[in-house]
C-alpha cells in the first residue's frame, strides 16, 4: 500500500528543514506532486519556493534551489517565474554555503535546458565576472582576514599568532612560544626598547633647547651623579652624553641590522597567504563557479556554440593550470562538456590547443585532476571521430593514454583501458608503432617523474612496448629504454625498483642483443636485489634472472651458481633474539612461549621510527631528502638480514632449477633442509614459509629419482612446522604435504615418513595440550587424503629421536 502524500504546505515546510533526510523526503514528496495533476497549486508552488530562497538560513535556500529544479524539470512552469528564479539562483551563485552553490548550478542545468540561449547569455556574463574575481586570492591583510576557510565566511578569530618557522621550511606555522619565561623575555626586551626610544626623544629636546646645562642634567640624571657644576664640568658631562648616545645609537644600528637579517628569514607569514597557503584549501566561490559554468553549457547543449568565444576559452583553459587541484578538476571537466557542445568542425579548430591542455592533465599529481583529463579526452576523441583530425591529435595524446593504463589509481587506470578499448579498437599497437618516437620520449621522461606511482607505471609501459609493439619500431630506442629501466632499478621507492625488476626480465628475453652492453650491471643489480627487504622483490629479481639464464645461458649460469653457493647458508649467521626470553617456560613447541613474549613486549613496538609509505626509510630523515621522494631510497636504508639472503637464493634456485634442473645439487637439497629447520630467530618461520613453497616446484624440476633421495630429510622439518604456531609458514608447510604426496604418490609418501610418524594417524592424532589441534589446521579435508593409503591399525608410538619428531609422533597431520 503506497503511503500518502503529505499537503503542499507540509512538503515546503519539509524542504527547509534543517536536516538532509527531511529535506529529502520534500523533494520526494514534491516530485510526486509535481508528477500528479496540480490543477490551481502552481501558484502555491511558486509562492513556496520564492519564499524558501528568500529566507536567511541556508537550509531553507538550499530546500528552495531543489524544489525550483524539480519544478522547472517537471512541470511547465511560466516565463516570469523562470525570471524571478533566474535572480534568485545569480544572487545565491557566491553564497557562503558551498551546497547552496552547487544547488545554484544544478538549478541553472534545468533553466538552461528549458529555455535555452536566451538564459545562458542573461546568465553568463555573472557567471565569467566570479570566476574572474575569485580566480586569484587576495593577498591584502584586510581583504583575507573577512575570509573563512573556504574563502567565503568571516572569520571570527584571524590567526595572528603563528609566524614562519626556519628557512628550510618557509611558511611552516608554529605557534608564538606560550611559556612564561619566554613571554616575561619578550616583555623586557619590549621595555627596553620603549626606554631607549624615550632617552633619545629626551635628548633630542635638550639639544634643541641649545642650553649646556639642560644637556648637562639630563646627563647627570642618568648617570646619577649631583647637578652642581660649571662649565667646563658641564662640558665634560655633555662629551659623555654624546658619547653615550653615540654608543646607544651605534648599537641601535647593530641591532636594526640583525633584526633585518632576522626579519629576511623569518618573516611572519599567516597561513593561508603566500607560500603558506596550500593547493587544496577552500578558493572563495571559484571551484562552485566554475561549476556553474559547466551546468550552463550542458545544459544548453549545442546551441551555445557562438557563445564559447577565445575569450572564455583562455579563461578555461587558465583554469586547467590552477594551484588548486579542485579548480583543475572542475576545468577538465567543463572541457569535457565543451567538447560536446562544440562537436563538429569548430571543436576541429580548436581541438590541438585543447590536445595540449588535455595531455598535462593526464600527467598530474592528484588522481582526480587524472581522472577527470582522462574523461575530457575521451570526450574529444569520440567527437573528433575516425579521421585526420583525430590521427593529428595522437603524438600528444597517445603516449599519456598508453601510460595511465597503467597507473597505480584504479579508477584512472581502469577508465584509461576502457578509453583505448572504445577509441583504438584493435589498432593500438599500429598507433603506438607509428608514433614511436612521443611514445619512447614520454615513457623515458616520466620514468624520472617525481611521482613514484608514475615511475612504476612507465616501468610497465616500457616493458609492454618492447614485447608487443613492432620489433622494427622499438629496436632503435631499445638502448635509451634500457637506461630508463637501469636509473628505475635503482629507485629510492622499492615498487619502482620491482616494476623495473620484472620490465627487465621480460625485456630481456626479448632483445637479448640489444641488452647485452648493459648485461653485467644488471645482473648485478638482480642478484644485489635479491637480498632487498620487500620479498616481492626478492621473488622478482629471482624470474628475472631465470630469463637471463634463458636469454644468455652459460655466460650467467656460474655467476647464478657462485651466489647460490654463497646465499644458501646466509640465514647461519642471523643472530638469535632468545637471549632476552630465555627465562620462560618453553612447554609449548619450537620456542613458541618465547616468540610470543617478543611480540607483546612494549619495548619492541614503541618509539620506534616511522616510515612512509612502500618504503623502509625513516619518514622524517633527511639523510636522501635530495634524491627521495618520500617513499623509498636505493641504498637500502635498513641493513640486508642474514635470512633475507638465503630466502632470496631460496627463490633463486627455484627459478634455476626450472630452467637448468641439472645445476641443482645435492648440497643445494641439503641446505634447505637447514634452513626448514632453524628456529633460532624472529623470522626463521618467514624463511621457512619461502622454503616450503619452493620445494614441490624444485622437485618436479629435477625429476622424483633425485628428490626422493632427499624426501626423508625434508619431511622432518616440513612436518614439524605443520604446527609450528606462525600461521603462514603452517599454511604452506601444509600445503607442501598434501602436494608432494599427491606427486610421489601416497605409498611411497608413507614410506619415506621419518621414524616414530605413523601414516594412520596423520590425520586424527591427539593435538599436544595448547597446540588448537593435529599438525594440520584442516584435519577433515587432509584426513581424507592422508587416511588413504594407511596400510592399518596404527601400531604403538615409537619413541623420537628428536625434538621435531617428537612433535610429528604427538599431533596429527
Amino acid at each position: 500500500m503506497a503511503l500518502s502524500t503529505p499537503p503542499l504546505a507540509e512538503v515546503m515546510v519539509l524542504l527547509g528543514d534543517p536536516k538532509h533526510l527531511q529535506r529529502e523526503k520534500g523533494l520526494k514528496a514534491l516530485t510526486a506532486i509535481l508528477q500528479g495533476d496540480l490543477g490551481t497549486e502552481h501558484a502555491a508552488v511558486e509562492a513556496g519556493i520564492l519564499d524558501l530562497l528568500s529566507q536567511q538560513p541556508w537550509e531553507k535556500k538550499l530546500g528552495g534551489l531543489m524544489g525550483a529544479k524539480a519544478y522547472v524539470e517537471v512541470a511547465q512552469p511560466e516565463v516570469p517565474f523562470l525570471e524571478r528564479l533566474r535572480l534568485a539562483a545569480m544572487e545565491l551563485l557566491e553564497d557562503g554555503e558551498v551546497r547552496v552553490r552547487l544547488a545554484v548550478g544544478d538549478c541553472l542545468r534545468a533553466l538552461a535546458r528549458r529555455q535555452g540561449l536566451p538564459l545562458v547569455e542573461s546568465c553568463l556574463p555573472r557567471v565569467l565576472d566570479s570566476i574572474s574575481r575569485n580566480f586569484d586570492r587576495s593577498e591584502d591583510a584586510e581583504d583575507e582576514a573577512a575570509e573563512g576557510p573556504d574563502g567565503q565566511r568571516l572569520r571570527t578569530a584571524p590567526m595572528a599568532d603563528f609566524v614562519t618557522e626556519s628557512p628550510a621550511l618557509p611558511g611552516s606555522p608554529v605557534e608564538r612560544p606560550s611559556s612564561p619565561l619566554l613571554q616575561a623575555a619578550a616583555a623586557e626586551e619590549e621595555e627596553e626598547a620603549a626606554a631607549e626610544g624615550s632617552g633619545r626623544r629626551e635628548e633630542a629636546a635638550g639639544g634643541g633647547g641649545g642650553g649646556g646645562g639642560g644637556a648637562e642634567a639630563a646627563v647627570a640624571s642618568s648617570s646619577g651623579g649631583g647637578g652642581g657644576g660649571g662649565g667646563g664640568g658641564g662640558g665634560q658631562g655633555a662629551v659623555k652624553g654624546l658619547g653615550e648616545s653615540a654608543g646607544s645609537a651605534g648599537s641601535g644600528s647593530g641591532g636594526s641590522l640583525v633584526s633585518l637579517l632576522l626579519q629576511s628569514t623569518y618573516r611572519k607569514v599567516r597561513p593561508g597567504r603566500g607560500e603558506m597557503r596550500h593547493g587544496t584549501e577552500g578558493w572563495k566561490c571559484l571551484e562552485t563557479s566554475m561549476k556553474a559554468l559547466q551546468a550552463l553549457v550542458e545544459g544548453c547543449g549545442p546551441d551555445i556554440g557562438p557563445l564559447l568565444d577565445e575569450q572564455l576559452r583562455e579563461l578555461l583553459y587558465k583554469a586547467l593550470h590552477h594551484p588548486n587541484r579542485f579548480v583543475r578538476e572542475t576545468g577538465h571537466l567543463t572541457m569535457c562538456t565543451v567538447c560536446e557542445a562544440l562537436r563538429g568542425p569548430r571543436l576541429a579548430a580548436i581541438a590541438g590547443q585543447v590536445a595540449e591542455r588535455l595531455a598535462d592533465g593526464m600527467g598530474d599529481n592528484w588522481s582526480q585532476v587524472r581522472y577527470a583529463a582522462c574523461v575530457s579526452t575521451r570526450s574529444l576523441l569520440e567527437w573528433l571521430g575516425e579521421g585526420e583530425e583525430r590521427e593529428a591529435l595522437m603524438p600528444v595524446l597517445l603516449p599519456p593514454m598508453c601510460l595511465n593504463r597503467y597507473y597505480v589509481a584504479e579508477g584512472v587506470r581502469l577508465y584509461a583501458q576502457e578509453t583505448w578499448r572504445r577509441v583504438m579498437g584493435v589498432g593500438g599497437r599500429a598507433a603506438v608503432a607509428r608514433h614511436i618516437g612521443p611514445v619512447v620520449a614520454h615513457y623515458t621522461f616520466q620514468s624520472r617523474a617525481n611521482n613514484h606511482a608514475v615511475r612504476e607505471a612507465a616501468c610497465a609501459c616500457i616493458a609492454e612496448l618492447m614485447e608487443k609493439v613492432d620489433r622494427s619500431a622499438v629496436s632503435p630506442h631499445v638502448p635509451a629504454l634500457f637506461r630508463s629501466l637501469v636509473v628505475c632499478f635503482k629507485d629510492m621507492s622499492w615498487p619502482v625498483r620491482d616494476a623495473a625488476c620484472i620490465a627487465a626480465g621480460r625485456a630481456v628475453l626479448t632483445y637479448p642483443d640489444e641488452m647485452r652492453p648493459l648485461a653485467g650491471e644488471m645482473l648485478g643489480l638482480w642478484l644485489a636485489h635479491l637480498a632487498d627487504n620487500i620479498p616481492t622483490v626478492r621473488a622478482n629479481s629471482a624470474v628475472a634472472l631465470a630469463k637471463a639464464l634463458r636469454a644468455y645461458g652459460d655466460e650467467v649460469l656460474p655467476a647464478l651458481l657462485a651466489a647460490l653457493d654463497d646465499m644458501l647458508p646466509r640465514a647461519r649467521e642471523q643472530p638469535g633474539e632468545s637471549s632476552k626470553y630465555s627465562g620462560l617456560s618453553n612447554e609449548t613447541r619450537f620456542g613458541v612461549a618465547a616468540r610470543k613474549a617478543r611480540d607483546n613486549d612494549p619495548q619492541v613496538h614503541q618509539d620506534q621510527e616511522m616510515f612512509s609509505c612502500g618504503s623502509l626509510m625513516a619518514r622524517f630523515s633527511t639523510s636522501y631528502l635530495i634524491r627521495s621522494d618520500g617513499c623509498m631510497d636505493h641504498g637500502f636504508s635498513r641493513d640486508k638480514e642474514p635470512w633475507e639472503v638465503s630466502d632470496g637464493a631460496v627463490h633463486l634456485l627455484r627459478e634455476v632449477a626450472a630452467v637448468r634442473p641439472q645445476a641443482v645439487t645435492d648440497k643445494h637439497f641439503e641446505a634447505l633442509v637447514e634452513l626448514g629447520s632453524l628456529s633460532t630467530f624472529q623470522h626463521a618461520f618467514n624463511l621457512h614459509e619461502t622454503v616450503w613453497r619452493s620445494l614441490r616446484a624444485i622437485g618436479e624440476a629435477v625429476g622424483k629419482p633425485r628428490f626422493k633421495r632427499h624426501l626423508r630429510a625434508l619431511l622432518v622439518p616440513l612436518l614439524a612446522d605443520c604446527r609450528c604456531g606462525h600461521q603462514l609458514a603452517e599454511a604452506a608447510a601444509q600445503q607442501a604435504v598434501e602436494a608432494i604426496r599427491a606427486w610421489v604418490g601416497p605409498g611411497i609418501f608413507a614410506g619415506y615418513l621419518p621414524e616414530g610418524v605413523d601414516a594412520s594417524q596423520l590425520g586424527s592424532g591427539p593435538a599436544a595440550p595448547g597446540a588448537g589441534g593435529g599438525l594440520l589446521r584442516r584435519p577433515t579435508a587432509v584426513g581424507g587424503l592422508l587416511g588413504a593409503f594407511a596400510p592399518g591399525p596404527a601400531p604403538p608410538t615409537a619413541p623420537a629421536s628428536t625434538p621435531q619428531m617428537a612433535a610429528c609422533a604427538q599431533g596429527a597431520l
